[in-house]
């Protein structure tokens, strides 16, 4: 039995050619937009997929949030956080060396782009994790993919830990070594030796150690190796190394030239459920920030025979201060109550259970005096930041914070009144659970 901390980590067709100055604006942001905030930031996904996947298509719409849901703002501005879950997908073969349809996600990785602090934080999820999928039960959380494609493997991520998932990408094989090769290679210091062969899944590994140049090739070999004591955390590990490389190499000037190539890998291979305009509103964001603005780390846990199994109050305090900047000792001291203004039996409940699971102390669950439509939060004026927090993860926009202006239950230093808005938003993943 291994512990693992969590330690920060070292279709559409193609877009129309534009012509003038403006290409220039256009492919910046897209060079760093596309690749960036979905291979360079997240790489970590794309680093061991095994399946070629379909197409983008930014056009047809799929389990998109609802609007009150939706962080970007006018002039493509990011209005307020927002997690993408980005999901790698494994080849399946079966005894005549056929490619299946039936495929588990390989690589999970939840990244946050947080407008307030002008942060990205990351979270990897081993791909052995013990989760509840719903509607299917207890299983390793790579198994959703395989039920239930990204939008089951999106609920139960948004479940399991407790905060909203807004939009997913699945990413290829080929997405990744396109992307590396287009910008000229990565530079990586190789920690050892890696040779590993298996004919049967077709996978070659042949690096030696030091510090060098990988081309995409070889990069895939990098990030695919697990033959490590610690097997798939250590290549997670590997994974959250390259991104941040590949990041500093999409952050370079001469990357620029190399957009119709990173745009051309990206399109080819990948599936996602954000529009242009968003791709570009998050690519325009990253592009201000610098490498200490990113924080990667591994869901904390232990590594057992058959499952990974999280800690749970690690995991709790991971997912607080690296997407949220609080520390558990501050949510411990503040008391909520939950009044049910919705007239959903049970809604109260359910968004009690939600805040606990991340360190809330609830100190009452009740119905409210009157029905709302929107939910309202009221909070004493020294608690706005854990008041902010509650509001970001029941809708953010959709919710009203105001000072209280009423006494509260004894105790409580935050009220919450669950109004139709967050009926409409978490109801689904309520009806779900077993």
């Amino acid at each position: 039995m291994k512990t693992v901390p969590s330690t920060p980590a070292a279709s559409s067709p193609p877009p129309r050619r534009l012509r003038g100055r403006g290409w220039w604006v256009y492919a910046r942001y897209l060079v760093i937009g596309a690749p960036v905030v979905i291979a360079g930031l997240i790489a970590g996904a794309a680093l061991y997929v095994l399946t070629h996947n379909e197409a983008y298509t930014g056009d047809q719409v799929v389990d998109r949030p609802a609007p009150a849901a939706r962080p970007f703002g006018w002039g493509l501005r990011l209005s307020r956080r927002v997690n993408v879950l980005i999901i790698g997908v494994d080849v399946t073969i079966n005894n005549r060396r056929q490619v299946v349809n039936v495929a588990r996600s390989d690589t999970l990785i939840l990244v946050s782009f947080d407008p307030r602090r002008n942060h990205i934080s990351g979270l990897s999820i081993p791909r052995d994790t013990r989760v509840v999928i719903p509607g299917v039960g207890e299983n390793k959380i790579n198994a959703a993919y395989a039920f239930g494609g990204p939008s089951l493997t999106t609920r139960t991520v948004e479940q399991y830990l407790g905060v909203p998932v807004h939009y997913y990408v699945k990413l290829g094989a080929q997405s990744f070594a396109e992307l590396i090769d287009a910008v000229g290679g990565v530079e990586i210091d190789v920690d050892r030796d890696m040779k590993y062969t298996d004919r049967w899944a077709g996978l070659y590994i042949n690096l030696k150690k030091g510090r060098q140049v990988l081309n995409g090739e070889q990069a895939m070999q990098y990030i695919r190796f697990r033959r490590d004591a610690m097997g798939d955390i250590t290549r997670v590990e590997r994974q959250q190394k390259m991104l941040l490389a590949l990041f500093a190499k999409l952050k370079s000037p001469g990357t620029v030239f190399a957009a119709p190539q990173l745009l051309q890998a990206f399109y080819d291979n990948t599936q996602t459920n954000l529009t242009m305009s968003e791709l570009m509103t998050l690519g325009m964001f990253t592009a201000r920030l610098k490498s200490t603005d990113l924080t990667f780390r591994t869901l904390p846990g232990v590594i057992t025979e058959s499952f990974y199994e999280p800690d749970p109050a690690a995991v709790r305090q991971t997912l607080l201060e690296v997407f949220y900047g609080i520390s558990p000792h501050e949510l411990a001291a503040t008391g909520v109550e939950i009044l049910n203004g919705s007239g959903v039996p049970g809604l109260a409940r359910q968004t009690a259970q939600r805040l606990e699971r991340l360190g809330f102390r609830i100190v009452r669950v009740d119905t409210a005096d009157v029905l709302v439509k929107t939910t309202t939060i009221t909070y004493r004026s020294d608690r706005n930041l854990v008041a902010r927090l509650i509001a970001e993860l029941l809708g953010g926009r959709a919710i009203t914070k105001e000072i209280f202006t009423r006494q509260p239950s004894p105790g409580a230093d935050i009220s919450v009144v669950v109004g139709r808005d967050v009926a409409a938003e978490i109801v689904p993943l309520v009806t779900a659970r077993r």
